[in-house]
């Protein structure tokens, strides 16, 4: 089979769904299709968490790409991150020093938290079927995030700036295809990982996270030539993590 990347006039735009993510995985929705919801009533992020999308505009996405012979090592996600990143920078280039990739899925404006990613795959012989969810929370007042969401924020909270919506999601499907490419091609992949290492949160600070219950501290170095994490013990020993440590966050 052939490879078959996001196609920008294959979107389909709904008013109420269970899960973008889920919806696209139905046998009627081909590769190279793209959905776009207002509103997700069961939002699922990485390890079955809930993704609650909120404010008065947001972008809830999910695209479908098939690929042959690819493989989906654990910096896949920050590439589509990197994408998101381009996509927001290239409407409010203003946020350049603001947006951050926190490793693997999350990136953050500041301190807080404003889009999440959820990569889904489903392998058949050597053809792969990658579904890529996105959710950003693109315009909103502060005092409308639920108290429980501690780090939560939107990416604008200037009405000004506001009613970017449409032009977010005319540049992310392209964005979304490149970083594809960029994984598929070895140098691409180093050039990327560069501006991955610019982009990463907490990158040089102290972090915490939980191994066996018990929390510990290191330093995040940067990442692996495959994206995995790199972390620093006190001892000096450097630790690899190809999935995000428990409750990790920076102590600065």
């Amino acid at each position: 089979m052939q490879n078959v990347l996001l196609q920008p006039e294959k979107g389909i735009f709904l008013d109420s769904v269970t899960s973008t993510n889920t919806v696209i995985k139905g046998k009627e929705f081909p590769h190279g299709t793209w959905i776009v919801a207002e509103e997700q009533t069961a939002g699922r992020g990485r390890k079955d968490r809930t993704w609650e999308v909120f404010g008065e505009e947001s972008l809830i996405f999910s695209g479908k790409i098939g690929l042959e012979n690819f493989d989906a090592g654990p910096g896949l996600s920050l590439f589509i991150g990197t994408a998101v990143c381009k996509t927001i920078l290239s409407v409010y280039p203003e946020l350049t020093r603001e947006i951050k990739i926190k490793w693997p899925n999350d990136l953050y404006r500041g301190n807080k938290k404003v889009a999440g990613i959820l990569i889904e795959s489903e392998i058949e012989g050597s053809f792969m079927t990658l579904i890529i969810g996105v959710g950003l929370n693109l315009y909103g007042k502060n005092e409308s995030i639920p108290n429980h969401l501690t780090d939560a924020g939107f990416l604008n909270t200037n009405p000004n700036r506001a009613g970017k919506k449409n032009e977010i999601l005319e540049k992310l499907v392209p964005f979304l295809n490149e970083s594809i490419l960029l994984w598929k091609d070895p140098e691409g992949r180093k050039k990327e990982l560069i501006l991955l290492n610019e982009l990463l949160l907490w990158k040089g600070q102290s972090v915490r996270y939980k191994e066996n219950g018990q929390l510990q501290t290191g330093i995040l170095e940067g990442l692996s030539e495959n994206g995995s994490l790199i972390l620093k013990t006190p001892s000096g020993t450097r630790l690899d993590f190809i999935d995000s440590p428990e409750d990790f966050h920076s102590l600065n």
